[in-house]
């Protein structure tokens, strides 16, 4: 006999997916007791057990995940929520992440804010409502009394259903003390950078990146502890703000190299900056490293195949991602703070 077909459509008319009263019915059983298998629950007979999951797997019944993760049930998510999954950093946090997740059956997802706050405190709802076991918040953020409360709010309201809030990529907040935060020392790989600049004899070391942001603030506190230590001081039209763009970087290192007195060396936010000071330099017609030395961060892939290859600061973002999910899901002690360590590549672009 032929398929029912639908009017106006091709093909066979969709069979309905089998429910719990279904699958109930082809065992002989109730649908509470139905219930009580997928749930896990331990009162069931062994042969009662055994008749509902094959009745389940003839009917090719699915179930519902979401909801038994709503009951405390199933297996519950992890996810990461950040404003942007811009560059290989990102990439490497979410793996991390990920992997751990997988490896564990949990659920991962990725969500994005694109730097809205009503966007991200709607996310953080959304997955209250669903019980997730835990949010990955990374991303920069802009530092103050208002980023605390909202951060605040989030972990409250993840608490509530039995949920962690882990700030990821992110500096611990002495104002959140229960909150974990899995960071790196973003501070101590600029102060090295600077140091080893010094070392080569620069004393003119400009500061080329985003301002007033968690990020931004740690490594320009960075900057400014290697000047100290090389007996420098700041030299504010030395420091100048662009976007984490190539282009926007192009267009303010120019400002920096066309002055009377250039500096003799730039330290970048990021790989993305310095690629920008790479392009400044050529359209000026400066030799890196002859002229003007410059430093990174990240040792995104790219960063060796510049010409000259990149001095840049080594992250472990695949661990702080990978730390920060066994933290949500609670594989791991639960300290507050943990700062991993960064590495200085030093490479042609300083001589």
């Amino acid at each position: 006999m032929a398929e029912p077909r639908r009017r106006g459509a091709r093909g066979p008319a969709p069979t309905p997916a089998a429910n719990l009263r279904d699958v109930a019915r082809r065992a002989g059983v109730s649908p509470a007791t139905a219930s009580r298998v997928f749930s896990g629950h331990a009162s069931v007979r062994e042969e009662t057990r055994t008749k509902v999951l094959q009745a389940a797997e003839e009917l090719e019944y699915v179930i519902n995940g979401l909801a038994q993760a709503m009951l405390g049930t199933g297996q519950r998510s992890v996810a990461f929520v950040t404003s942007s999954l811009a560059g290989p950093a990102f990439d490497e946090l979410v793996s991390g992440a990920e992997d751990v997740a997988m490896h564990n059956g949990s659920p991962f997802l990725v969500a994005l804010t694109h730097g809205d706050t009503d966007r991200e405190r709607a996310i953080i709802a959304t997955l209250r409502e669903q019980r997730t076991a835990g949010v990955l918040l990374t991303g920069p953020t802009v530092p103050g009394k208002e980023s605390e409360s909202r951060i605040a709010e989030y972990a409250r309201a993840l608490t509530s259903v039995d949920a962690t809030l882990v700030l990821c990529g992110h500096p611990y907040l002495p104002s959140l003390p229960t909150t974990p935060a899995v960071n790196y020392d973003q501070i101590g790989g600029v102060r090295k950078a600077v140091h080893h600049l010094s070392v080569k004899g620069h004393r003119r070391i400009a500061f080329l990146g985003q301002a007033n942001s968690t990020l931004a603030n740690q490594r320009f506190l960075g900057y400014s502890l290697g000047l100290k230590d090389a007996g420098l001081s700041i030299d504010p039209s030395l420091v100048v703000a662009c976007a984490n763009r190539v282009a926007d970087a192009h267009t303010a290192a120019l400002r920096l190299l066309n002055r009377l007195d250039p500096p003799t060396a730039i330290v970048c936010l990021t790989d993305l900056v310095a690629t920008g000071v790479y392009r400044a330099a050529r359209d000026c017609g400066i030799d890196i490293p002859g002229h003007l030395a410059v430093t990174g961060f990240d040792d995104s892939p790219s960063s060796a195949d510049l010409t000259p290859s990149l001095t840049t600061v080594r992250v472990p973002f695949y661990q702080v991602g990978a730390r920060a999910a066994q933290l949500a899901l609670r594989l791991a002690n639960q300290d507050s703070r943990e700062d991993m360590p960064t590495d200085l590549i030093v490479r042609d672009s300083t001589g």
